[in-house]
């Protein structure tokens, strides 16, 4: 079927005919021809917004085309099309989604930003939802490790929400992946959108990881989703006197399983085995001060001469094997410290 009708048919969808919309998409994902039972206003709709994505420099990827995600079209309700601006590549099956709470804490951004750091540079592409808070610091940590990332939207490309994330948005779309929606150009944010996209989010990943969500998150909604999906669930366990973490806590004890650092993704998802050995064949290779030197930097940013201090080798030798590990990409220099990648 011509891509003109399938972006009718997705109108159709959001138009709110959404009986006539199952029947004529269940007939096109069989092979049926359905051109013909497209009211006109959606084709000649459709057709208007095909020109404009093409003037906006996006994608339109339509359900039977072979760029479209595997994984996403074998879910239960999947997206009639895409649109993607930046690109989806065949190495971004490898993908996790990691969601949580816009209104999170120094905790859970650091936890995000580590996680999605780790798995970025590892090769595994980051999922999330552009969102403040969790997402935008799962979003940030795959680019630090100059790593992939996939956004995907409650609302239309050409409206970003929240606008304060528009520059990460083209950061992304133009060097580290794809911002992607399955919604008309410029549709609103709606509220309502945002539960029907977090269906994207987990069906286009392998597993999804909610960071720190509270009781009500609509992150929550996202694990739902990908436990329905067939998708393992992964929770961060935080901190039981915390609001922020009550939603984390409860997935646990239904069944999500909790993990503490990268390696437990690694070691539990057999399509990122290879990942983890690959890590440990890379530490394994390490030298004990280069090892010292990590340990130090695990969690913060540190000086020559305070790396020097809590690991006892001198500060001239410390520059030197520094400068061995930017090059091998373990550390990074940012203003006079150095810090872990």
């Amino acid at each position: 079927m011509y891509k003109i009708y399938w972006v009718a048919l997705n109108f159709l969808r959001f138009e709110g005919a959404r009986k006539k919309f199952e029947s004529l998409f269940e007939d096109a994902k069989s092979g049926k021809s359905v051109e013909n039972e497209i009211e006109e206003k959606f084709v000649n709709a459709a057709s208007s917004e095909i020109s404009r994505a093409r003037s906006l420099n996006v994608n339109v990827i339509t359900f039977e085309n072979k760029n479209y995600p595997e994984r996403l079209r074998n879910i239960q309700d999947p997206p009639v099309v895409l649109y993607v601006k930046g690109a989806i590549l065949p190495q971004d099956n490898l993908s996790v989604s990691i969601v949580g709470s816009r209104k999170c804490t120094p905790y859970g951004r650091s936890i995000a930003r580590k996680f999605s750091n780790a798995f970025a540079k590892a090769g595994i592409t980051i999922v999330s939802g552009l969102a403040l808070g969790i997402d935008g610091e799962a979003h940030r940590g795959a680019i630090d490790a100059t790593g992939r990332t996939i956004a995907v939207l409650g609302s239309g490309i050409n409206r970003i929400y929240p606008s304060s994330n528009e520059k990460l948005a083209e950061k992304i779309a133009s060097s580290y992946g794809a911002v992607i929606s399955e919604f008309p150009l410029d549709t609103k944010p709606n509220k309502f959108n945002f539960p029907f996209r977090n269906r994207i989010i987990s069906g286009i990943s392998i597993a999804t990881i909610v960071m720190e969500a509270a009781e009500k998150s609509g992150s929550l909604i996202t694990a739902r989703l990908a436990a329905e999906q067939g998708r393992d669930v992964f929770s961060v366990p935080g901190n039981i006197t915390s609001k922020m973490s009550k939603g984390t806590n409860d997935l646990i004890k239904d069944g999500a399983i909790p993990i503490t650092s990268p390696e437990d993704l690694f070691a539990y998802e057999k399509e990122f085995e290879s990942l983890f050995r690959e890590k440990e064949s890379v530490f394994e290779s390490l030298s004990n001060e280069e090892r010292k030197i990590l340990v130090v930097l695990e969690n913060s940013a540190e000086t020559a001469d305070q790396i020097a201090k809590k690991t006892g080798i001198v500060v001239d030798k410390i520059t030197r094997i520094i400068t061995y590990m930017e090059v091998k990409g373990l550390v990074k220099r940012s203003g006079g410290r150095y810090l872990k990648i």
